[in-house]
């Protein structure tokens, strides 16, 4: 699992001519190998740090190969968390989080602080080849989160220069929209139950996304417009057709619904469909005999 970032990275190859590609992902995909070949093929990124790696101050030196510690040497070596820690803050901002699996919605008072630093490769990695990175450093934390919550804290690792507060907080906007990507990829998995559908050639798969990427970037954008804007008319946020339908189904005059009533329905279904998915596996019919079928609407053998 751990090369999969570099097979892909090494897959994808490099931008256009006048394209610049960033690289967003999380700790699992913090590995020195994959923020190595993002340069060597003129892609930048932009990831939250796992490993307390060793590090340096002499950007100046870029990748040139660190002097080798001797067995006589005493100084002891820098580390990452432990460098950034002693960083003063810089600035501070409100940020909203989405209500999680273990936590509700609220927003967070950050701190942050940014800097320059070189990270060192890893001792012994088979990769020989590998050169020191000179990477700028954002750290996020919050500093007094409510009582029984853990506090949000952050460093990230990005190769695109950080010279100002404004550019330090844009880095952290990048990586938050890793989230929503996470979010799209669950609407494929989840929602559109992209997994049962068992294709396994690459023609198959390519033409089954053409059909569900679409309708699950659609299920964003309503779960947006839910959130965003829930009193507002349906029909001033969502196409035309989309409410018409759904007001045809339940029933109710298109003008009447709202952002917010418009989702729920969609949410239903949703889960009326996840059920007739599994409640009918082979093509055997569901419900008990003699009844009809509220999910396919057919008899009952």
């Amino acid at each position: 699992m751990s090369l999969v970032w570099e097979q892909s990275r090494q897959a994808i190859g490099e931008p256009p001519a006048g394209v610049h590609w960033i690289h967003i992902g999380d700790r699992y995909s913090e590995r020195f190998p994959l923020l190595s070949r993002c340069r060597q093929r003129h892609c930048d990124f932009d990831v939250r740090a796992a490993q307390d790696r060793c590090v340096d101050l002499l950007t100046e030196q870029a990748d040139t190969p660190a002097a080798r510690r001797s067995h006589h040497q005493r100084r002891p070596q820098q580390h990452l968390f432990e460098r950034v820690r002693g960083w003063s803050a810089q600035g501070e901002q409100d940020l909203d989080l989405d209500a999680t699996k273990q936590s509700r919605a609220r927003t967070a008072h950050l701190v942050l602080s940014f800097g320059s630093l070189r990270l060192l490769p890893p001792e012994g990695h088979q990769e020989s080849s590998l050169r020191p990175l000179v990477v700028w450093v954002v750290r996020v934390w919050e500093p007094d989160p409510p009582e029984g919550v853990e506090g949000l804290s952050w460093v990230l690792l990005t190769s695109v220069p950080v010279q100002t507060l404004e550019q330090a907080w844009e880095r952290v906007d990048w990586y938050r929209a890793r989230w929503i990507v996470e979010d799209y990829h669950q609407g494929l998995k989840t929602g559109c139950r992209i997994e049962l559908r068992q294709v396994q050639s690459y023609e198959g798969l390519r033409r089954l996304l053409g059909l569900l990427a679409p309708a699950a970037v659609r299920l964003l954008q309503l779960r947006a417009a839910a959130r965003q804007t829930p009193e507002q008319q349906a029909l001033q946020v969502l196409p035309t057709d989309l409410v018409q339908v759904v007001a045809a189904v339940y029933q109710v005059p298109a003008t009447q619904l709202t952002a917010q009533q418009f989702g729920k329905p969609i949410a239903r279904f949703g889960a009326i469909w996840d059920a007739k998915v599994t409640a009918h596996p082979a093509g055997k019919p569901c419900g008990k005999a003699g009844s009809t079928c509220k999910l396919c609407s057919k008899g009952s053998m």
